[in-house]
């Protein structure tokens, strides 16, 4: 018999919607969990939590959109794994939100960014663990987690200059092309995209083990114009998780970045994009089981999650 739905009041005394006592995936009510459904993510997000020191680290992530992200895949009070923290949005976001976390981060420098934050904030310290997250995350054999979310590394792309040569401004003489961002973000940076799938294989196959059944993992990954064309490494990055047993793909959120300015690339030329987007890979752990209904309530086809090729 299903439970009762209770109305939940916001901070502002305005009414969220009702909640059902039946939701065993978050706490959200009804009303926002459709908003959450949608693919694509055009929340702006203001660049607090000293935003300024965090933004040393080229791939750093709004700690309120992490925040979010944990509300509509977990509940209050349940613990969160990031084996990727760099300088911690994801626990921050869990601070922000009233979940429990643990970071994994192989560059102490980005650690000490992460306390410093925390202190600056009056924000408790999250869980932080220093080495290779392979390595680290055999080290927790034994913890459960309702939930992994984590921004991968990436291979040496990170560490080279976004385009070659030189660029110009009108009225303006020609400049050395600019270095990525990423090039801060390049710790452990691996030597090619076959050892980068190996050891994100590694690491979140290691990762998977610790979750338990029916939780979630999610995981931001952008891609990259690079070498004259496309990488969609999060088609790459998807087809290593999807490997793994037990996990299944749910979902590949698009995050807008608002923020993100653009660039005159190729005009006159060739189309480059101006990539504004992130996308955000979520997966579940589900254990086989036989017959009936799915794990996530819907009705089996038992067949492929991808339709059939051809017409």
């Amino acid at each position: 018999m299903a439970r009762q739905k209770r109305e939940l009041i916001g901070e502002d005394g305005s009414s969220r919607g009702f909640y059902s006592e039946d939701n065993r995936v978050n706490d959200l009510t009804g009303r926002e969990w459709v908003f959450w459904t949608r693919s694509v993510i055009t929340k702006p997000y203001p660049p607090n939590l000293q935003h300024a020191l965090r933004n040393r680290h080229g791939g750093q992530k709004p700690p309120d959109l992490c925040a979010d992200l944990l509300r509509v895949f977990t509940k209050e009070g349940q613990l969160v794994l990031d084996p990727f923290m760099g300088v911690g949005g994801t626990l921050l976001g869990a601070s922000r939100c009233g979940r429990r976390a643990v970071g994994i981060e192989i560059n102490p420098t980005w650690i000490g960014i992460y306390r410093e934050v925390c202190a600056r904030e009056g924000l408790e310290v999250q869980e932080t663990l220093e080495g290779d997250a392979v390595e680290r995350l055999r080290g927790l054999e034994g913890r459960a987690f309702d939930c992994v979310l984590t921004d991968v590394p990436y291979w040496s792309m990170d560490t080279v200059s976004r385009s070659r040569g030189t660029y110009k401004r009108v009225g303006r003489p020609a400049s050395p092309a600019r270095a990525s961002k990423l090039s801060a973000f390049r710790d452990g940076a691996y030597r090619s995209k076959t050892e980068w799938r190996q050891r994100m294989g590694e690491a979140f196959t290691r990762a998977a083990s610790l979750l338990k059944e029916n939780a979630y993992l999610l995981s931001f990954i952008g891609d990259m114009y690079r070498e004259n064309q496309y990488h969609c490494l999060s088609a790459e990055l998807a087809e290593v998780i999807a490997g793994i047993p037990g996990m299944i793909w749910k979902a590949n959120l698009v995050w807008y970045d608002v923020s993100k300015k653009l660039h005159l690339y190729g005009y006159q030329y060739s189309y480059i994009p101006s990539l504004i987007h992130q996308n955000i890979l979520v997966f579940r752990r589900e254990l086989p089981r036989g017959g009936g209904t799915e794990p996530d309530g819907s009705a089996g086809t038992g067949g492929s999650a991808f339709p059939p090729s051809g017409g």
